[in-house]
């Protein structure tokens, strides 16, 4: 029998956080999160991917609950009766800024690519683009040279995510330069030195468990949260019960109240389990 505990709603990074070392839900995972479903706790991921990269843990999971992309740059619902989703938040970045970006970034020597709801557009197939291929299992569209430009401006729109990859010294000084240049109107994100990803300016997981918050009708204090990067931090100081995976930086660890298990030893799991004893 579960215990009566003060917790009704569950949030969870993806990456590094909820999936074990195939990059997958583990069978622990899954039957854990849908214990929590089946006793009406909502368990909600939280990520920065596309939602095509997060709905298939859903499925397997077995749940339908509302999934948190790109940050919270875009919030998709439970699917409805009618077999959709409906949009909670729906937030690009500024159109002007981030053509200017890409404009910008045509010069430099990096990997680029851009999400707009369930597209990615990457602007060549390189050990990058493989990498991502490889972590979230899907296939971008490649637009090479000025073509992504010309395809955002042809459509007239932004991206909700903007990811960089390259050399730890190319990241190094776009990340200074694009942060005193475009920092009043982005969210720049460091998340790997090799790694920037940028968002509109205000788009976070800590923002993101607040509109859950209202969605759910519950308090911060009754929202357990889960993480392992920077990204996170927020969502785990805001959330009644912060939990960093033992895998975390001593930064996020520093702001979590509870350190739990590895993710690749279930960490949200066992954590879970213990809490709601099932």
């Amino acid at each position: 029998m579960e215990k009566d505990t003060p917790y009704k709603l569950v949030c969870s990074d993806i990456d590094g956080t909820l999936l074990d070392s195939s990059r997958d839900l583990s069978p622990l995972t899954v039957s854990t999160v849908k214990a929590i479903d089946d006793i009406g706790i909502p368990f909600i991921m939280i990520s920065a991917r596309m939602p095509r990269a997060m709905r298939p843990f859903q499925q397997k999971a077995g749940i339908n609950r509302p999934i948190v992309c790109f940050n919270g740059a875009y919030i998709e619902s439970e699917i409805k009766p009618d077999g959709r989703p409906r949009v909670l938040r729906n937030r690009a970045m500024d159109y002007e800024v981030f053509i200017e970006m890409l404009h910008f970034l045509q010069s430099y020597p990096i990997h680029i690519s851009t999400f707009y709801k369930d597209a990615w557009y990457a602007n060549r197939m390189d050990r990058w683009t493989e990498r991502e291929i490889n972590n979230t299992r899907v296939q971008p569209e490649i637009l090479p040279g000025n073509e992504m430009l010309h395809r955002f401006c042809c459509e007239g729109l932004s991206a909700h995510k903007l990811l960089l990859m390259g050399e730890k010294d190319t990241v190094e000084q776009l990340y200074h330069h694009l942060s005193s240049r475009y920092g009043d109107f982005v969210d720049i994100y460091r998340s790997k030195d090799t790694y920037l990803e940028i968002n509109a300016k205000a788009v976070s997981k800590e923002k993101s468990i607040g509109l859950l918050s209202e969605y759910f009708s519950v308090y911060d204090r009754n929202i357990i949260a889960f993480g392992d990067n920077y990204n996170d931090i927020g969502m785990l100081s805001r959330a009644g019960l912060g939990v960093a995976v033992e895998n975390a930086n001593d930064v996020v660890k520093n702001a979590a109240d509870t350190i739990t298990d590895k993710n690749i030893f279930d960490g949200v799991a066992k954590c879970l389990k213990r809490i709601f004893d099932i």
